[in-house]
């Protein structure tokens, strides 16, 4: 990954502590929650078992695009679909593993597109900067 410099992240950082203290000045100082929801979806054909595992690997994927995550008051879930179109090899316990691999990868990517493409918005907290108004549009 392409971090900001350091001088561009604490910039961003003194933002985001004006909005917050401006905030709390104006009576809505809780800060919101940071709960993730995601959908992996293949066109496979996974037993449940294997959606479930398919569903806990994404999870790295989050890890990977957000900090912190899985905190007590985050509700950061990763639901599996499977239309079963795509025939997986049975008895190969590991016909799977590129599956599974390739849902955390592209959820930790379609995470920092999202991120990249949010805009900022006002809401009963007060302002939410996006991480483009905070860094620009600098690297990917």
């Amino acid at each position: 990954p392409a971090y900001p410099p350091a001088e561009v992240h604490a910039a961003a950082e003194r933002r985001l502590a004006r909005e917050r203290e401006a905030a709390e000045a104006a009576g809505g100082g809780v800060p919101p929650f940071n709960t993730t929801i995601a959908v992996v979806a293949t066109d496979a054909d996974l037993t449940r078992a294997q959606a479930q595992k398919l569903a806990g690997t994404a999870h790295d994927g989050l890890a990977r695009a957000v900090r912190p995550v899985h905190l007590l008051t985050d509700g950061d879930t990763v639901f599996t679909l499977a239309t079963g179109q795509v025939p997986v090899e049975p008895g190969d316990p590991v016909a799977v593993n590129e599956i599974l691999a390739a849902g955390a990868d592209v959820l930790a990517r379609a995470i920092v597109k999202a991120v990249r493409a949010a805009r900022s918005t006002e809401g009963p907290g007060g302002t939410l900067l996006s991480y483009t108004e905070l860094y620009g549009d600098g690297p990917e």
